[in-house]
This record gives structure tokens, sequence and C-alpha cells, in this order.
């Protein structure tokens, strides 16, 4: 990100540049092993993990050399096979009454780009029973997929909405949802597989979440909606209700999409609560059939909380990572992970990230893996806030050796940065690197920073989005997006409230640029906006005489950017830009067009 040469305020700019574009902070400290055996022998022959699950240990291995051939045809066999021994329930239809909405026909998307970011969701987000509310994906059909949790929708108590862009986040349709007036929506988690490797249109989206009669989510169910990805195909069930006087919370989804089509299999770990909160266990359930029937078996970690899931295709009995909350006492919650087969079973093998003291606390994980085959190591994220002696800081912890070795304690933000929530994804696409992306929101809401990189170097990219105060109750959602072999950083985030959901994307192009005429100026030109003073939306004239890399930039009257209008090339012409600034408050502003030989800036006044 260049520096930013502007004449006003230049002291103010000059501290402002230093700070803002320092390099992120990276603890050098060497790799380095952490308590805990994650060796691929180890966990294949322990006795107690054999002794422990009711598959056949010969079947296992079978199922292991199946997808170590690539075989997905005697996968999908094997998978029938062991779900014998699981005694596999039923998805339980029409248990909750829910209704499902139809593609594009409520709450059509505001397709905004206001100032810099778009508006997906026009309206309030839920909060209130957890931090996980929004999550966004890109799909192996090249699509952007996002889900939204709701709330203050008049007449419903429940409201789900499932948003797509085939156009790499330009434009956004809502697809479908669900929703109802005697159900109450927790949390939401989002998972994207195709079910044809050749056919698009086979894609199914699929949002798991929980599900109470009850607003503060007593007796809370796990339930899902699905459909393909037109929105076509729709349905929604529950998977499962918790044992009597518990809930479930935080479900959280992944899948082994990316390695198979047909014989792909799902699988959501989900934390089991008494009503009161206090852990109960986590549970591992497993589909093989599509959201048709479920396995499972329950995790008792009862100091573990909040879950976030992924799929490590390391081997057949060690293949799901879960990053939690341990609570040791009220004052001390450290970091771990958990592996457990993906073949559910009780067993599971703790492995410790941190260790603190009293006073010290570790929360809100989010785990990461990048997806590669058996014969490479797999490489592991973790972010989450430290919270202690009065500071909140963004961490992230990695591994490059599937879990033998961590890089431990790095700063996901400056170091005196105050944090709230993270988040984290992975791309399976190795050349060019950066293939993880990890993303936070300060603690006072008024920005979202992306970072994206490889462990031990995930300075390597920042993108500080200031277009609209994000929200200070929930986390930003990431995702890596592709054209062809080249990776973008893409987030969405809610606004302050929480309302409205906003999506930004690395190199997007603007569709608020529009071309005026045929016309090749001979010069540079960048016209008085009009009208001026405006409320809340003017037009932008501005002429190029030939193809450029151009940046259009709105900046405050401290000389802070505030919004990014235009930042690609365009082709040498005379354009307009339609500026809306509902997001900002009245007052002096500043616009400024520049390219490589290039630079001018005008002065513009918002009156509400």
């Amino acid at each position: 990100m260049p520096r930013i040469k502007f004449l006003l305020v230049p002291i103010f700019l000059i501290v402002f540049c230093a700070s803002a574009f320092a390099q992120m902070p990276e603890n050098t400290s060497q790799f380095q092993i952490v308590p805990g055996n994650w060796g691929k022998d180890f966990r294949e022959n322990d006795p107690q993990f054999i002794d422990a699950s009711p598959v056949p240990q010969s079947l296992v291995m079978q199922m292991n050399a199946a997808k170590e051939s690539g075989n997905e045809a005697e996968v999908i066999r094997l998978n029938a096979e062991i779900d014998k021994y699981l005694n596999p329930q039923p998805s339980l239809f029409n248990t909750c009454n829910d209704q499902i909405i139809p593609a594009g026909t409520v709450e059509a998307p505001n397709q905004d780009w206001g100032i810099g970011d778009i508006k997906i969701n026009d309206g309030n987000v839920a909060y209130t029973n957890g931090f996980r509310q929004i999550e966004l994906k890109y799909g192996e059909d090249g699509n952007l997929y996002l889900c939204v949790n709701r709330r203050n929708v008049s007449g419903f108590t429940g409201y789900l909405l499932v948003f797509r862009s085939s156009n790499a986040g330009r434009n956004w349709t809502q697809i479908g949802g669900v929703s109802s007036s005697a159900g109450y929506y927790g949390q939401v988690t989002l998972i994207v597989d195709k079910r044809s490797s050749s056919i698009d249109d086979s894609t199914r989206v699929t949002v798991f979440y929980s599900r109470s009669t009850s607003s503060n989510m007593d007796n809370a169910t796990l339930n899902f909606v699905t459909m393909r990805r037109n929105g076509t195909a729709s349905w929604n069930a529950q998977v499962a209700a918790p044992t009597s006087g518990n809930k479930f919370q935080y479900p959280s989804a992944c899948s082994d999409g990316m390695f198979y089509t047909t014989g792909t299999t799902t699988h959501i770990i989900v934390s089991e609560t008494s009503n009161a909160g206090t852990a109960v266990r986590l549970i591992h359930y497993r589909t093989t059939d599509w959201f048709e029937s479920f396995t499972n078996a329950p995790i008792t970690t009862v100091l573990d909380y909040l879950p976030s899931a992924a799929f490590c295709n390391k081997n057949g009995t060690d293949s799901i990572y879960i990053a939690t909350e341990r609570h040791i006492s009220s004052t001390e919650y450290e970091l771990r992970v958990l592996t457990t087969p993906e073949v559910p079973t009780s067993t599971y093998f703790p492995y410790y990230i941190t260790n603190a003291s009293s006073g010290t606390k570790w929360v809100k994980p989010c785990i990461a893996v990048q997806q590669q085959y058996f014969t490479a190591p797999n490489r592991i994220l973790v972010t989450c806030v430290k919270d202690s002696a009065g500071k909140k800081l963004g961490l992230y912890h990695g591994s490059t050796t599937g879990g033998a070795s961590w890089m431990i304690n790095q700063y996901l933000g400056y170091s005196w940065q105050q944090v709230d929530f993270t988040a984290c994804n992975a791309d399976s696409l190795t050349s060019g690197g950066a293939y993880f992306i990890a993303s936070y929101v300060d603690l006072n809401g008024d920005s979202v920073a992306v970072r994206r990189g490889v462990i031990g170097s995930m300075g390597t990219v920042l993108y500080k989005r200031n277009s609209y105060q994000s929200t200070g109750t929930l986390a930003p959602t990431v995702a890596i997006y592709k054209d062809g072999s080249t990776k973008y950083s893409a987030f969405a985030y809610a606004g302050t409230g929480p309302d409205n959901v906003y999506f930004n994307q690395e190199g997007l192009p603007s569709v608020g640029v529009t071309p005026i005429n045929n016309t090749i100026p001979d010069k540079y030109a960048l016209t008085q906006n009009y009208p001026n003073p405006f409320n809340p939306t003017t037009t932008i004239n501005f002429s190029l005489p030939m193809d450029k890399q151009v940046k259009l930039s709105v900046y405050n009257i401290l000389g802070k950017e505030v919004a990014v209008l235009v930042n690609e090339k365009l082709n040498a012409g005379e354009y307009k830009y339609t500026f809306e600034a509902s997001g900002l408050t009245s007052g002096i502003y500043f616009y400024k067009l520049s390219s490589d030989d290039f630079s001018e800036v005008k002065k513009m006044t918002l009156i509400k």
C-alpha cells in the first residue's frame, strides 16, 4: 500500500503514515515442539483409539487405503459399511416447521458500493447468542457465498439468509434462506461443496445453525438448511437435540470436499452445554449421504468451549482438528487443539498451544488447515485473542508440519493494538504463496484489517478498511478468492449496530465507475463534484488521456483516507462516479485522483 502524499496538515500525515504503514511485527522465534505427540504412527497404532471405536480396524485401514489411492467409488462403499457400525440417524424433517425463503423474493440485496464496501445485507444482524453470525466461503464453482443470521425482522423470531456472487463479489443475489415465527436462531456455520466435478450447478450450499423456542436459547437443537447454488432443491431439517436440560452452541462445519465430489463427507462439531452455559461435551456429527442421515460420537471435554473445526487430509484416523477455549478456572483460559478421527469416536488427542496463568484468557479461537494430499505435511493456522493485564491482543499460532511443531504467539495486529475478534481461512493452492488469510476487528470497532501470507510471514499483505464502522460485537469473516491461479483477499463484516453486512476484496474492479462517452481526452482532468454541497449523493467526473492504473480516493479534513472509490486500470476516456456518503458524518472532505504521472485534489462538503 503506497504512502499518501497529501499537502494538507503534513505533520499529521507524516505521523499517520509512519504508524499506519509500519511493518507488522513478527516474532522471529523458531518453530518449537510443544508437549504432545501428533505423530502419524502414534495415532494409527494407539491401542486406546483402536479399542474405543466400534468400527473394525480392518475396515478403517481399507478406508485409509482407498482415500490415499483416490478411489472415490470405494470410499463411498466403505463409508456405507462404516456407518452401519455407527447407527446412522435420519435427518428429522418437519420437526421445527421452519419456512424456506425462496431465492430473491425477500430482502433483495442492496447492491450499493457506497464509499468502497458493497452492502450485501441491508438490515439488523443477530448478536446476542454469540459472535458467529456471518460466514463467507469461496466455492469450488468459483462463486462466493455468504450467510447471515438476521434479527428484528417483522413477524419472525428466526431469519437466516444466504447470498451468492457469481462475478467476484461485485454483485450479490439472495439465493434463499430459512425463517421461523416460533424458533430463535443462535450461531451459524456455512459449508459449500460440489456434487459433480463437471457440473457447477451441482454445488450445494448448507448452513448449520442452533435453534431454540426460547430467546435465551435453552434446549437449542442443531438444524440445517441446504440448497443448490441457485436456491432450488432447498430443504431444512433437524440434525439432533441435546440431552434434557442442555443446549447446543457454536456449530462448526468442515468437509473433505476438495478431494471428493459424490463421496464428500461433511463434519459438524458442536458444543453441548447446560442451559446455564456450563460445558458438558463436544459432539462430532458426520454425514456421508449429503445430509440424509448423520452418525455421531460424544467427545467428553467438560472444560472446552467455542469449538472451531477444520478437516485435515492427513490420514483416515486423525482428520478433524478442533481449536477450543480450555477453561482452567474463571480467570485462566488456555488455547488447545483437539484432534479426533474422521470416523466419529469418543477418542480425542489434546494438544496445548498456550501455557498461561491466572489472569490470562485465550479466547475466541478460529482454525484453518490448508488442504493438501496425504504426502504433504498439513499447514495449520489458529487465530485468537489474548485477554491479559487489561489488554486484548490478536495473535496467531501456526504449524507447517501437521502439528509436530508450532510457531506460537505471533502478533496478528500491532503489538499495541487491542483486538476483540479474529477470523482465518486457507486456500489449497500453494503456488504464489500467501495461502492463509486472517482478519481482525479493533476493540473500538472502527476498522477491519486483513492479512494474507504464510506461517511466519503473515505481514506481507495488510488491507485496512474504514469505509463503514464495523461492529464491536461480531467477528469479521474472510476467504481467498481465486481467478485462475491468482489469489485475492476477500472479507465481510457487520456494520455498527450491528446493522448491514459489507464486503470488499483486493483488486475488485469498481462497479460504480461509468464511461460517459467514447471521446478520448487530450489530458487528465478531475472536475468539481456536483451537487456541492451534497446529501448524501454526488457525482465526480474525471478524464484519462491514455490507459492507466488510477486511484480515486476520499479523505477527511485530517488527511485520513476514508474511502477508495476506484483503484484499477481503466481505458482512456471520460468517466463519472456516483459517490454515496451515507456512512460519513457532515463535514469537509477531499477527493484525489492519482496515477503514476498525475495527481489532483478537490474539496467537497457533505451536509446532512
